[in-house]
């Protein structure tokens, strides 16, 4: 065993930690909630807003994402709360570290839901998925995953076992589109992959609130077309984190 993989034991590349927040995005919007966001993704998105998890090309990942306790990471949380969102980067690429399961313990063991962002490509495995009580699940069509190929983006196995979770009530589809023709691509998918409309969340790419606001009707409006849940990305018009 390396030194590298003993940390696996007891650490993880965590980039930030915070809490005092709501969820701003999906099923869960509205909800105070604390995030701890895990380093490195086995995607390449171009309109990524947390690059500093993935992209060495901009990055030093070592200085973005340390090496950290997932004990001392939890810890910070303050007891008030209640939710945790496990993000990244690509949180499941983690799973099978025994750094990972702790990390789902200790929030069990304090009473906080975890719950799971991921790009949809890495199915929960039995020993993790037990402790997280939801998962919103982002393929990366072709607007957003344009960096890399349709075969690595999309992985059928997986979406299949994310849609098992949605018939549970554990799990949802989000995906970010700017106009019509990329909802229409998201309709593709969905039908192709037997997603329910009631699984599905569409909502607006925009980095600014003013683009967010003029996008919001368009994408409300044709979303309701196809029965899909609207989000909106209330973090932003509610400018915290």
């Amino acid at each position: 065993m390396t030194a590298h993989d003993r940390n696996r034991e007891t650490h993880l590349p965590i980039n930030e930690v915070f809490w005092d927040v709501v969820q701003g995005e999906g099923p869960y919007m509205g909800r105070a909630c604390g995030f701890i966001r895990l380093g490195w993704c086995n995607l390449h998105c171009p309109p990524c807003d947390t690059a500093q998890t993935w992209d060495t090309s901009r990055y030093d990942l070592a200085i973005t994402c340390p090496d950290t306790a997932v004990a001392a990471a939890v810890d910070r949380l303050p007891a008030r709360v209640r939710m945790v969102v496990i993000s990244g980067g690509e949180p499941l690429l983690w799973q099978r570290t025994p750094a990972f399961i702790t990390m789902l313990e200790l929030l069990q063991g304090r009473g906080i839901e975890a719950h799971v962002e991921t790009n949809g490509t890495i199915a929960p495995l039995p020993s993790a998925d037990p402790y997280v009580r939801h998962y919103t699940v982002s393929p990366k069509l072709t607007a957003m995953g344009g960096g890399d190929p349709l075969k690595r983006r999309i992985k059928p196995d997986a979406i299949a076992a994310f849609a098992q979770l949605a018939t549970a009530g554990r799990a949802v589809f989000k995906f970010v589109v700017a106009d019509q023709a990329q909802l229409a691509e998201v309709a593709g998918f969905a039908a192709e992959h037997g997603l329910e409309p009631s699984w599905v969340w569409v909502m607006p790419e925009a980095s600014d609130t003013a683009t967010l606001l003029e996008r919001q009707p368009v994408i409300a409006s044709a979303a309701a077309q196809y029965s899909y849940n609207v989000s909106t990305r209330l973090h932003m018009i509610a400018q915290c984190r």
